[in-house]
């Protein structure tokens, strides 16, 4: 009985002792999140040929940009084939992020505690979210951001290299799009609590040189500089 009182006092111990190192663990990862959210990077152009949106649902944000334009007409990087509606083809949007939390959960109702577990802590694989869509509307959770030419060059140049593709084709993940005109497709890089969706989106804006957060795990971080 003695020896099974000690066991539970030292189990007792070391699980005080992991929740002490965690929650320090979050207190540190927080702050790091409002240093970076603080300060920025890059500049805003006010005469930018080119319009683009960084838009967000409150928990992931995507990069809006115009489907065709001088510079890419992403129909032919991102083919129409496997999308049910082809009917609002104004803009196209595209978001990375964790591949096994984009597939199997398509509402948060359905969100499991494994999986949010999984993609924030063990590397994971990922994928690329893309729609197709009426121009966005302008909001507090959907900024509209203008850019130079060389500006969207490189925008695009680093979103098209985030795909995985296959003879110069990206691979469609067949049967997985949130409705009729999403779909997913295979991608570069994982997933962890250092490379979030949004993180990712910081480093897209980060690469055009656009003003953005220093680091951003959270979607507030690349909308309040914009």
């Amino acid at each position: 009985m003695k020896q099974v009182k000690t066991i539970l006092r030292s189990l007792g111990k070391n699980l005080l002792r992991f929740i002490e190192v965690f929650s320090a663990f979050l207190f540190l990862y927080y702050i790091l999140f409002i240093w970076g959210m603080i300060f920025y990077f890059g500049s805003l152009a006010s005469d930018g040929e080119i319009t683009i949106f960084v838009r967000s649902n409150g928990v992931h944000t995507e990069i809006c940009m115009p489907t065709e334009s001088e510079n890419q007409n992403w129909k032919e990087f991102v083919p129409l084939v496997g999308f049910e509606d082809i009917t609002h083809l104004d803009y196209i949007a595209i978001g990375w992020g964790d591949k096994g939390f984009f597939l199997n959960t398509p509402t948060w109702a359905e969100l499991k505690i494994s999986t949010a577990l999984t993609a924030v802590f063990l590397p994971s694989a990922t994928a690329m979210h893309v729609e197709y869509c009426d121009q966005p509307k302008k909001s507090t959770i959907c900024k509209r951001v203008k850019l130079s030419g060389n500006q969207y060059h490189k925008l695009c140049n680093y979103i098209k290299e985030c795909f995985e593709t296959k003879e110069d084709a990206v691979q469609l993940i067949v049967g997985h799009g949130y409705g009729l005109t999403d779909n997913f497709y295979e991608a570069h890089g994982s997933y962890h609590l250092f490379r979030t969706c949004n993180v990712w989106t910081n480093n897209a804006l980060k690469s055009a040189k656009i003003r953005t957060s220093l680091f951003s795990p959270f979607p507030e971080g690349n909308l309040i500089h914009l």
